[in-house]
């Protein structure tokens, strides 16, 4: 992809944002063969292959390592994504189908990609300049406002599971959300990612992998004003794709 270096470049929308999560009723599968990072295969066990659709989005390994791609094509077991691993998966890491889950409209003041670097000095006692800054450790985070007040938008911003909603929503059995506190911050390897484009009309998702919700939050209820559901994720790892 090469610069333009022109106005055509500069960031015009975002189109959406949401999450990816392991499927409700999900194609699952185990490597057989290595794969390393750099590589676009992924080698599953016999008879697994066929529980997976070109276009799907799947997730690789768990923890701090899960990454997620989209099947581009399948041959028998091996399924080929659409851009390299960033990692390597050893055999035997889980390969997981996921659902896609459009959270609704953000608020005008945006969606924030934060990176923070926290740097050692370090100092030589034969000059006056700092001889090096090494990186002690680096933290990556997204963060933005819902405009949508889901049930289900107010527990994920809490890292809580949509299934914690029980009721017919009637007023005789409405709906009801507990927000419990041991159950906040409880959800895992899960994907955030929005979507926008430039004024040239290229488009580009941005993902956030292996999100860690923070629950910290302040909500103010008022009259005639739109409610903003904050929705902050520490992530491990961050990818740009461009065009989708």
């Amino acid at each position: 992809m090469a610069r333009k270096n022109t106005n055509e470049e500069l960031w015009l929308e975002v189109s959406a944002a949401g999450i990816y999560r392991d499927a409700a009723t999900p194609g699952s599968g185990l490597l057989t063969v290595l794969a390393a990072a750099g590589q676009a295969d992924l080698v599953l066990d016999t008879g697994e292959g066929a529980a997976f659709s070109v276009g799907e989005v799947v997730r690789v390994s768990s923890g701090n390592l899960a990454e997620f791609g989209t099947v581009e094509a399948i041959a028998v077991e091996t399924l080929t994504l659409n851009s390299f691993l960033a990692f390597s998966h050893a055999i035997g890491i889980a390969v997981e189908a996921q659902d896609e889950i459009d959270l609704g409209a953000v608020s005008d003041d945006g969606i924030t990609r934060e990176t923070t670097v926290e740097r050692t000095e370090i100092r030589a006692v034969t000059q006056a300049t700092a001889y090096a800054n090494l990186v002690a450790s680096v933290a990556q985070r997204i963060t933005w406002n819902l405009l949508n007040h889901s049930l289900e938008n107010v527990l994920i911003a809490l890292g809580m599971d949509e299934s914690a909603i029980h009721g017919a929503g009637t007023q005789a059995d409405p709906f009801v959300a507990d927000l419990t506190a041991d159950n906040m911050e409880e959800l895992l390897n899960q994907c955030i990612w929005f979507r926008g484009a430039l004024k040239d009309a290229t488009t580009f998702e941005i993902q956030g992998w292996a999100v860690e919700w923070d629950a910290n939050q302040t909500l103010t209820y008022l009259r005639g004003q739109a409610v903003l559901l904050p929705m902050a994720a520490d992530v491990q790892h961050i990818r740009y794709l461009t065009p989708l």
